[in-house]
């Protein structure tokens, strides 16, 4: 009992003293008991209010984000409470931005073309290429120009001229008695000029310019035009004042072709070789299974046969000597001594000794009655060396210029023309029995090459080509023993009649 009074007196002791703290109202109008200290009361939940979409973000310094924390709620009049409008717990969302609509994705950019290793550069080689490499040669150029002057003829100009009257008064046809004024202007010799030898793919440019001159003179001076065409082997005369630098060289550095490399062979297959055979197995031995042993029957004894041997053959039947008759040993004869060695001679071909020269008294004798006088005149250099180092190889004949010059014995023209230096105009016949006879310092030639002519046919006219001073003609004989000898020459006074 005294426990139990112990437990409930605190607890009435406590009820008394919240009772005499509490302020009580009348029930009518008014409200519960409110207690002396301050008590914490739930504000009522206020309306939330509308929801306001929130402005566009804007390029503003960022505001530190801090929870809110729910501020406890004071009585009205008590100083430093504050009734929070938003209850607690109740925190507005972020502002979420406005869904976009749909927009396709943009393709993909298409992958960059590969990107191929630099070529390393081709090696290159220097060439060199030579044009216009045509020879220089010596052509007839124009004639030359003689103005007649006060006192002048004919035969004063072409001896000046160095030609044969009858040959300048012909050039310039002139018909006697030749009467000149002066101031006239007569046709000389032809004139010697240098020429170039077209070779292939030359032009009138190219030449030009390896010989210093212009296209257009080069071209007036053959009476082409610069663009024309040329062929292989045609002369070109050159001006006066031409300088040949030589042929044209072009330096240019060309790639190298690098060879192909070469084609890998195929690959061969070999098959592999045959397995060996295996080895024939071999069967397993049998063995035989003895036979029962029987008494063999003991046949009847028969007589053995007689052999006669066969008769002999005769000894002629034998390809070789019977031991019968044996053949005497051979007498043995004493070996000869061999020969002694002599070296090797050489045993030359066959040797044909040079044809003697003939005497000029056999020479007389053979030519007597062949040839006659080519021309008739005054013999002004004779057969026989003339001077140091100097000879003449037959004889000059003065005669007029333009007579007439006669083959001195029948025969084939072999050679007819003016490319001899020191001859003129020369012809040589070619007679029978190895003679030759040449005519030199002709005016002109009468008969071709290959032609037949007969003794006292005219060939030509006495003139004073070959760089001579008057009218003449060189005449010599030439004789060769055999078809192998070189015809050689003689005094043409041992064959020509006295």
């Amino acid at each position: 009992m005294t426990q139990i009074l112990r437990r409930f007196v605190p607890i009435l002791l406590a009820g008394a003293s919240l009772a005499a703290c509490t302020t009580y109202e009348p029930f009518e109008g008014r409200s519960a008991p409110q207690p002396n200290y301050p008590i914490h009361r739930p504000a009522e939940p206020a309306p939330a209010p509308p929801r306001v979409a929130p402005p566009p973000p804007t390029a503003t310094a960022p505001v530190e984000s801090r929870p809110l924390q729910p501020t406890s709620p004071a009585p009205s009049n008590q100083p430093g409470y504050v009734t929070p409008s938003t209850p607690p717990g109740d925190i507005a969302p972020p502002p979420q931005p406005a869904p976009r609509p749909y927009e396709p994705l943009p393709p993909p950019p298409p992958p960059p073309p590969p990107v191929e290793a630099p070529r390393p550069p081709p090696r290159m080689q220097t060439v060199t290429k030579t044009s216009v490499t045509g020879k220089v040669v010596e052509v007839d150029g124009p004639r030359s120009e003689y103005t007649v002057k006060k006192g002048d003829n004919l035969y004063a100009i072409a001896r000046k001229l160095e030609l044969d009257n009858e040959q300048l008064a012909k050039d310039n046809k002139l018909k006697a008695p030749y009467r000149l004024q002066p101031g006239d202007v007569l046709k000389g010799p032809v004139t010697k000029r240098k020429a170039y030898v077209v070779g292939s793919g030359d032009t009138l440019f190219s030449i030009a310019r390896r010989f210093g001159v212009t296209a257009k003179a080069l071209g007036a001076e053959n009476d082409l035009k610069p663009g024309a065409s040329l062929r292989p082997g045609q002369k070109i005369r050159l001006p006066e004042d031409y300088k040949d630098s030589g042929p044209i060289k072009t330096v240019t550095r060309v790639p190298v072709e690098e060879p192909a490399p070469p084609p890998r062979p195929a690959p061969t297959y070999a098959p592999p070789p045959p397995r060996a055979a295996p080895p024939p197995q071999r069967p397993a031995p049998t063995y035989p299974t003895p036979a029962p042993s029987y008494p063999t029957p003991t046949p009847p004894a028969t007589p053995a046969p007689t052999y006669a041997p066969p008769p002999p053959r005769p000894a002629s039947q034998y390809p070789f000597p019977t031991p019968s008759t044996p053949t005497p040993p051979a007498a043995t004869r004493p070996t000869p001594a061999p020969p002694p060695t002599r070296p090797p001679v050489s045993v030359p071909g066959p040797v044909i000794a040079p044809t003697p020269a003939p005497s000029d008294a056999q020479i007389a004798e053979l030519g007597r009655g062949r040839f006659v006088w080519p021309v008739r005149g005054d013999t002004i250099a004779n057969f026989g060396p003339k001077g140091t180092g100097q000879r003449n190889d037959g004889v000059n004949i003065r005669a007029a210029g333009g007579e007439p010059v006669r083959a001195a014995a029948a025969g084939d023209v072999v050679y007819a023309g003016d490319q001899v230096p020191g001859f003129g105009n020369l012809v040589l016949i070619k007679h029978a029995d190895g003679w030759v006879t040449a005519y030199g310092h002709l005016t002109r030639s009468d008969v071709k090459m290959q032609q037949k002519v007969v003794q006292g046919q005219q060939i030509g006219t006495v003139g004073s080509t070959g760089g001579m001073t008057e009218p003449q003609l060189h005449f010599e004989v030439r004789y060769a023993p055999t078809p192998a000898d070189r015809a050689k020459p003689i005094d043409p006074m041992l064959v020509l009649p006295k």
